[in-house]
């Protein structure tokens, strides 16, 4: 009986594991998560060209601009794409890569356009 209660739970655990991390994306899951990496590329160059300045006193201005453009160029396709969104877990992903963005604008005091 305990063997059984192991392996039972083994499966359960291996079922979880599965879909949470190996199940394969929908087509709007992954349009969502593409313009999820590029988001984070666009963060990554913001504020690398900020610690940049900061630290060295560079002139880093076209640097921050255009990681601001990809941003804004992001958001804009998230927009468009949430508009076309059906599946509920593709919908859901956009909504939380939103937040994020909208986050990210409020801390770093970029202005967010609605």
């Amino acid at each position: 009986m305990k063997a059984f209660i192991i392996i039972l739970i083994l499966a359960v655990v291996g079922f979880v594991a599965y879909t949470q991390f190996f199940a394969p994306l929908s087509e709007e899951e992954k349009e969502v998560k593409e313009l999820e990496k590029r988001f984070s590329l666009a963060t990554r160059m913001y504020l690398g060209a900020e610690r940049l300045a900061g630290g060295t006193g560079l002139d880093t201005t076209s640097d921050v601009e255009e990681a601001i453009r990809s941003m804004n160029k992001t958001r804009s396709e998230l927009v468009r794409l949430q508009e076309r969104l059906q599946e509920e877990a593709a919908i859901e992903r956009a909504e939380k890569l939103e937040a994020r963005m909208k986050e990210f604008y409020k801390r770093n005091e970029i202005f967010w356009r609605d």
